[in-house]
């Protein structure tokens, strides 16, 4: 009888074909997973585009009709104060978020570099600041606006943001701040620079992902926050877009196509700032966790 043996070229089939097919999985689960996030902007949209008379229609099309309208962006612009709403919750969030990196990095600089007597502690109640609702600060913080003459008015909220997100701040950035050599500010200290000179001119540029990262997620929970804003602005001129939005809550009917309209043209500026930043997110994830 003929031996049969195996050439290198049956060898490799198997280990490839396993490989091929791990791949092709990972890719199914990736675009799957993808999916399902991307799906309720998708339904959003389609949503705000539909007629009236289908948005309740069962069952539901994925895809839009042919009788798909626009009419619903036009009105908000019209009829709405979208345009103010969106201006408000811009100049709010993005000073809230530039300040809250201003501060923090401020604070997470002296708790990286400096060594002092209630360091440690001066962490742990960084950390604890969290732990409490903000319902809980929502009175005694209505009170104190209230009695310095800011309720009403878009920097007092600025300032409600800037208490709850500059300890936050403090806390990511301490991690890139740890992961940046010293001997880096020791050569420019040497070289006759000073310790603010060091920290804007060679740490902050260094920590940029980090920056970035903590710009936009102080940027997110100004634009989404809802409680603060209901309650220290009354006038519909001061409103941010969380509270035009639930506005449109009426109370006999709710008009779906226009409250899935704006929550379209909401999510624009958001999506807009993380796809600009999106390079510096990446390195960002990484960048902190590694040190030296």
């Amino acid at each position: 009888m003929t031996e049969v043996r195996n050439t290198p070229i049956f060898e490799n089939v198997v280990p490839r074909i396993s490989r091929a097919a791990g791949k092709l999985a990972i890719a199914a689960t990736a675009v799957f997973l993808c999916s399902i996030g991307v799906f309720p902007f998708y339904w959003m949209f389609v949503t705000s585009i539909r007629p009236s008379t289908e948005i309740f229609e069962f069952p539901p099309r994925v895809l839009p009709s042919a009788d798909s309208v626009f009419s619903p962006y036009l009105t908000l612009f019209e009829e709405t104060d979208l345009a103010q709403w969106l201006l408000n919750s811009t100049g709010v969030s993005a000073a809230t978020a530039f300040f809250a990196c201003l501060f923090g990095a401020m604070a997470a600089y002296a708790l990286s570099r400096f060594r002092f007597s209630g360091r440690e502690t001066s962490q742990v109640v960084l950390l604890m600041t969290q732990m409490f609702p903000a319902i809980l600060l929502a009175l005694p913080m209505f009170v104190f606006f209230s009695r310095l003459g800011l309720l009403n008015s878009l920097f007092g909220l600025s300032l409600a943001y800037l208490a709850f997100l500059i300890p936050v701040a403090a806390v990511l950035l301490k991690a890139f701040f740890d992961a940046i050599p010293v001997e880096l500010e020791e050569a420019s200290l040497i070289d006759g620079a000073s310790r603010i000179g060091t920290l804007f001119r060679i740490t902050l540029p260094l920590s940029l992902p980090g920056l970035a990262s903590t710009f936009l997620f102080c940027f997110i929970i100004s634009w989404d926050e809802f409680l603060f804003a209901r309650m220290f602005i009354r006038q519909p001129d001061n409103w941010t877009v969380s509270l035009g939005l639930a506005s449109f809550s009426g109370e006999f009917v709710t008009p779906w196509d226009q409250v899935m309209a704006a929550a379209t043209i909401i999510t624009l500026p958001v999506a807009v700032i993380f796809l600009a930043l999106q390079r510096y997110l990446v390195r960002g994830l990484t960048s902190g966790g590694v040190k030296g």
